[in-house]
């Protein structure tokens, strides 16, 4: 009865489609395709603001198993946003790095739903999204609009990004970390 049970679960999964799932850490490759092989894995040095509505579930590896959830909203110091430093990336994944704040969380990953950078073109300019994270690489896209875009990686101070389908290595000039204000 079991085995019937379970070819039926088989069988409607398998119907759903995989175009339909959402989590990066198990459909990453639309995100692969703009990836070079060599940018997949990053040291990286950034901070920006996270994203959620109730709790923000931390990993103990990417593509690891949930160890705690996190709300900044708990911390007695909490005022108000809420941000982390990162310090490695893997694919659709983002490492947490040293914090004074929040000490206890170094090393804890995080997928990268939850991780979005503002841009700071106040005054209309373009900004290019680049193939490569360097200045003369070539252009994948542009942002007219101040913009809040979700890192799907990092390498040193800049951020892979992405936004309606639109994605590039955003240049580190061009980000604002800070959710409260918009960097001016």
């Amino acid at each position: 009865m079991k085995v019937i049970f379970y070819i039926l679960l088989l069988l409607i999964f398998s119907a759903c489609g995989e175009s339909k799932k959402k989590d990066l850490s198990n459909n990453t490759e639309s995100v692969t395709k703009d990836f070079p092989k060599a940018s997949l894995n990053n040291e990286c040095h950034f901070e920006t603001y996270i994203k959620y509505t109730d709790s923000l579930p931390l990993y103990d590896n990417a593509n690891g198993q949930i160890i705690k959830y996190f709300r900044f909203e708990d911390n007695p110091n909490y005022d108000f946003g809420g941000g982390f430093l990162f310090k490695n990336s893997e694919l659709g994944w983002l490492q947490i790095g040293r914090d004074e704040n929040n000490p206890e969380l170094e090393n804890y990953w995080i997928k990268s739903d939850f991780i979005e950078v503002g841009t700071n073109n106040y005054k209309g300019q373009e900004i290019s999204l680049l193939k490569e994270p360097a200045r003369d690489s070539e252009i994948t896209g542009v942002i007219i609009e101040e913009s809040y875009l979700n890192v799907l990686n990092c390498k040193n101070d800049w951020v892979f990004v992405e936004k309606e389908g639109n994605k590039g290595w955003l240049s580190p000039e061009y980000i604002c970390t800070n959710s409260e204000t918009n960097c001016n």
